[in-house]
């Protein structure tokens, strides 16, 4: 196999003790390293290791740079500490073996999605046992032992109330609120903290069709969010009432503070109305989405003159590409730094190894005003189709900005920002010995990992979309979605799709690495219609095989 025998070649050039991983032998090897998701990478692998000391997991304990659960649940294992394996313990159980527990791992387990699934004669055994800490969550299992729980949320203060509708389960939430609450009583809480999240939730929640409804006629706050406003719009689409569509649409477009939810909200004004003003305006934008790609090409006006593509050649003299800890101490020094000082900086790394950090800064120096899309090692995707080049430049643009030491919060890594697990499960299936994850850091082996992966997923997959799709929230998850019904007729999809997918990280991801590809189809000199990609998302034999079945 190519990839096999390139890899084989690449691997003897790079001896053990220039690997990383292997150099973590002590916890000295970290002291010097700068507070990074690298670091914490690292520190995560070390601890797995069965000869980690108590007393080495205590020194690093507090070198973490972000400590989430899944880190402290392993540090709580390792460490002889009591107090943190009692935390580790309690913070997962179910309610029914937290009230079997004592005081203290009660209060560290409890939350309200915990509380609401107990029967109502428990509540009262419940409250006497919280700390003081938790003022608004008695207060919520206070209104929650009422006879009439709807009636008595109605006479509640707004928080209280905001925090039972935000953070109770679904079940609990359909018993108590068969129907919406007052027109009145929702345009006052609009003013409430929680409302944007339970708005937005609400919308994608075909359970809560009552509130749905309910939400049409709300007079928003000025504390309702550009990104709530949109929900909302499209929720009053949804019951076929356009007036109020154009209205929540035009208030997120003036609330917007982000160019790309701005350009969201001209988007669908101009779906719903057809005005040429709003589709004119979308056209100017400084940003580069699919909403502004869309309306330069309805309105055939030249490709986006903010996107630049810069080649360079040459090797930095100094600079290891694959060092994961030489660019986070390149990066604290230019969160200090004003513009004209980040442009000096990235001119230091104008070379052809280095175009990636190049373009990133570059990107940083123009405010974002200049969009950089670069095509670093373009020798190795020389004996792919222009399809596949631009599919993998669309999704490295997103995953890292092709940055090659990239680790993300979840120790995603390198250009490709592949988990471990499939890191590991690709090296195990192409029979690659002596596999270590320190070589996703290379970009070379980064995309070639890419490249097989996007094999498997264009068996079943065929629309960049739902590649993106799943390349960012599995290939299960896809087909679920698929198969529960988006993409189908309607007036605005595939729009409507598009927008309302739950998980909002893979909606988001898959509209950027869309737009990406446009644009890397454009720079490949191969232009491609957008408009003919989002009709193509209605014609399942054209798209996918999930839906052909």
């Amino acid at each position: 196999m190519r990839f096999k025998s390139f890899f084989l070649g690449a691997l003897l050039l790079l001896t053990t003790s220039e690997l990383f991983g292997a150099l973590a032998q002590n916890v000295e090897f970290f002291e010097d390293k700068p507070r990074s998701f690298a670091k914490d990478f690292y520190i995560f692998t070390y601890l797995q290791r069965p000869e980690t000391t108590p007393e080495e997991a205590k020194e690093l304990f507090f070198m973490v740079h972000n400590m989430n659960m899944r880190f402290f649940h392993l540090f709580a294992k390792k460490m002889d500490n009591e107090a943190y394996k009692k935390i580790s313990r309690c913070i997962d159980l179910d309610i029914n073996t937290l009230l079997k527990e004592d005081d203290e791992c009660l209060n560290i387990g409890i939350n309200l999605s915990k509380v609401t699934s107990l029967p109502k004669n428990q509540l009262s055994i419940l409250e006497p046992r919280l700390s003081k800490s938790y003022g608004q969550l008695r207060n919520v299992i206070k209104l929650m032992q009422n006879k009439n729980v709807y009636d008595s949320a109605l006479k509640a203060d707004n928080e209280t109330l905001m925090m039972l509708l935000q953070g109770s389960i679904a079940s609990y939430k359909k018993q108590i609120f068969p129907n919406a609450l007052p027109k009145e009583k929702l345009d006052v809480l609009s003013s409430a903290s929680r409302f944007n999240t339970f708005a937005i939730n609400t919308i994608q929640n075909n359970d809560m069709v009552a509130f749905q409804k309910a939400l049409i006629g709300l007079k928003p706050s000025s504390k309702v969010s550009s990104k709530a406003l949109f929900f909302l719009g499209l929720n009053a689409l949804k019951y076929k009432n356009q007036k109020q569509a154009l209205y929540f649409l035009s208030l997120s477009e003036e609330q917007a503070t982000k160019r790309d939810e701005k350009d969201k909200a001209l988007f669908w004004k101009y779906l719903i109305s057809k005005d040429a003003a709003s589709l004119q305006k979308l056209s100017q934008s400084s940003d580069i989405n699919m909403y502004s790609l869309y309306a330069i090409e309805k309105l055939k006006l030249p490709f986006s003159k903010h996107i630049v593509s810069p080649v360079l050649e040459g090797t930095h003299p100094t600079f290891t590409v694959s060092d994961p800890f030489i660019w986070p101490k390149v990066m604290s020094r230019v969160y200090r730094m004003n513009r004209d000082e980040v442009e000096s900086l990235a001119n230091e790394y104008k070379y052809a190894n280095t175009l990636a950090h190049y373009s990133y800064l570059m990107e940083r120096a123009t405010g974002y005003q200049k969009h950089y899309y670069p095509i670093p090692f373009p020798e190795e995707l020389e004996n792919n189709t222009i399809h596949r080049k631009a599919l993998v430049l669309a999704i490295a643009r997103q995953e890292s900005r092709f940055l090659p030491t990239v680790v993300s919060t979840a120790y995603a890594l390198g250009v490709m920002q592949f988990m471990p697990f499939l890191a590991k499960d690709i090296a195990k299936k192409e029979k690659i010995e002596e596999f270590d994850l320190d070589m996703m850091f290379d970009p070379k082996i980064s995309y070639q990992f890419g490249n097989i992966h996007l094999d498997f997923l264009e068996k079943s997959l065929y629309h960049p979309l739902f590649v993106a799709y799943a390349y960012n929230g599995g290939i299960g998850f896809t087909k679920k979605h698929l198969q529960g019904g988006a993409f189908g007729v309607g007036k605005y999809e595939p729009f409507l799709s598009m927008e309302m997918m739950i998980n909002e990280e893979s909606r988001e991801y898959g509209k950027k690495v869309l737009a990406n590809y446009v644009v890397y189809r454009h720079l490949l000199n191969d232009d491609v219609s957008i408009n003919n990609l989002f009709e193509t998302l209605l014609k399942p034999s054209e798209t996918d095989r999930f839906r052909n079945q």
